[in-house]
């Protein structure tokens, strides 16, 4: 066993308007990042806007698949 211990899993329990808000605004700031990188000059941090399309579609990406999996356990 490690000496960090077991990792416990965290269970977000969401309602359906929230879970909807919350992927609309990922994809919200998902377009964004796609345009900051679009308008972005090679010499100006392109590095940071290029983690923040990945981190900001990596979010947008859970949050999608967390509603589909919502949707899926609430008509079953």
């Amino acid at each position: 066993m490690s000496r960090w211990g077991k990792k416990e899993r965290v269970v977000i329990d969401w309602d359906a308007e929230s879970l909807d808000v919350a992927v609309n605004q990922a994809r919200e700031d998902w377009q964004h990042a796609r345009h900051l990188v679009e308008i972005s000059e090679p010499d100006g941090g392109l590095e940071d806007v290029i983690y923040y399309l990945h981190v900001t579609e990596k979010r947008y990406m859970y949050l999608l698949a967390q509603a589909k999996r919502e949707r899926h356990r609430k008509h079953a």
